[in-house]
C-alpha cells in the first residue's frame, strides 16, 4: 500500500508538470491519473499472492539462518552450550572447558544473553525495575555517571543498548538472505546473457564471410568484456548499498525500539523497531 501511494503521488506530480507546461489539459491529466490507478492497482493485486509466498519463504529462511547463527555463536565463537534457563526465562549457559577460549564463563554467558534477549520482555522488566528504583517521582540514578536523571531517559538509554545487541543476529540473517537473493538474481541474468551471447556468436559466424566474421566476433568479445566488468561493478555496488542500508536500519530500528519502550513497554518496543526499520529502508530505497 505504501509503495502504491508513493508511486501514485510521483505519477500525479509528473502529470501536473505536464499540465503546467501546457503539454496536456487538466481533463487529459485526470484521465491519465484514472487510467494509471486502474492499471497499477490491478497489476499489484495480481502480484500479491506471489509476494505473500515470497514473504513467507523469506521469513522462514531468515528464521532458519538466525537459529544457525545463534548455534554457531554459542558453540564455536563464545563456546557456550545452551542450558535449561532460569526462572526469569533468561538465556544461560555453561562454558565448555577449552584452553582456546579467551572469555570467562560469566563473560560468555552475558554476551550470549544479550544476543538472544527478547526486546519485548526486556522492555517490560527494565521499566518495572526502574520505576521501583525511583528516588523521587520520575527520577532515578543513572547507571553511567551515578547522577540523578529522568526515568524515561534512563529507560530509553538501556533499551537502545538492549535492542542494539538483540537485533544483531536478526539483521545479520536478513542481510544474508537478501545478499543471497541478489547474487542469485545476478547469476540468473548472467547465465541468460551468456546464452544470448553464444547464440549471437553462432549467428555471426554462420551468416558473415570469414574475414568480416572474425572482425564481428572480436568486436562482440570486446563488448562482452566491458559488459562483464560493468556487471561485476554493479553487483559490488548494489551489495555494498544493501549492507550499508541494513546497517543503518539496524541502528534506526534500535533507536525506534528505545522510543517505543518509553511510550509503551512491550508492544511499543516491537512497534518502534518495525517503524525504525521501515523509515531507514524508505530513506535508502528512495
Amino acid at each position: 500500500m505504501s509503495n502504491y501511494f508513493s508511486d501514485q503521488l510521483s505519477f500525479e506530480q509528473k502529470v501536473e508538470k505536464e499540465v503546467d507546461t501546457g503539454i496536456i489539459t487538466a481533463r487529459e491529466a485526470d484521465k491519465k491519473n484514472d487510467e494509471w490507478e486502474s492499471r497499477e492497482w490491478q497489476l499489484r493485486m495480481d502480484a500479491l499472492p506471489q509476494k505473500i509466498g515470497f514473504g513467507l519463504l523469506r521469513f522462514h529462511a531468515c528464521t532458519a539462518i538466525m537459529r544457525f547463527y545463534e548455534f554457531f555463536m554459542a558453540r564455536y565463537v563464545l563456546q557456550v552450550a545452551e542450558g535449561k534457563g532460569d526462572n526469569n526465562n533468561n538465556v544461560v549457559g555453561v562454558l565448555i572447558e577449552r584452553n582456546s577460549s579467551s572469555l570467562s564463563q560469566e563473560q560468555a554467558m552475558i554476551i550470549m544473553d544479550k544476543l538472544t534477549r527478547d526486546p519485548y520482555q526486556a522492555s517490560i522488566r527494565t521499566s518495572q525495575i526502574l520505576h521501583k528504583a525511583e528516588n523521587s517521582p520520575g527520577k532515578v540514578i543513572s547507571s553511567t555517571n551515578g547522577t540523578e536523571t529522568s526515568t524515561n531517559r534512563e529507560l530509553a538509554k538501556r533499551m537502545f543498548t538492549t535492542c542494539i545487541w538483540a537485533n544483531i543476529i536478526p539483521f545479520l540473517a536478513e542481510v544474508t538472505v537478501q545478499q543471497g537473493v541478489l547474487i542469485y538474481g545476478y547469476a540468473m541474468y548472467y547465465m541468460a546473457k551468456h546464452k544470448r551471447k553464444k547464440r549471437r556468436e553462432d549467428t555471426v559466424e554462420g551468416e558473415v564471410v570469414m574475414g568480416e566474421g572474425e572482425t564481428a566476433v572480436d568486436e562482440c568479445n570486446e563488448e562482452d568484456k566491458h559488459d562483464e566488468t560493468a556487471y561485476a561493478l554493479s553487483l559490488f555496488f548494489r551489495s555494498c548499498h544493501l549492507s550499508v542500508s541494513k546497517g543503518a536500519s539496524w541502528i534506526v530500528a534500535s533507536a525506534g525500539g528505545a522510543v517505543g519502550s518509553v511510550l509503551l513497554p512491550g508492544w511499543g518496543t516491537v512497534f518502534g523497531i518495525q517503524v525504525g526499520d521501515a523509515i531507514a529502508g524508505a530513506i535508502f530505497d528512495s
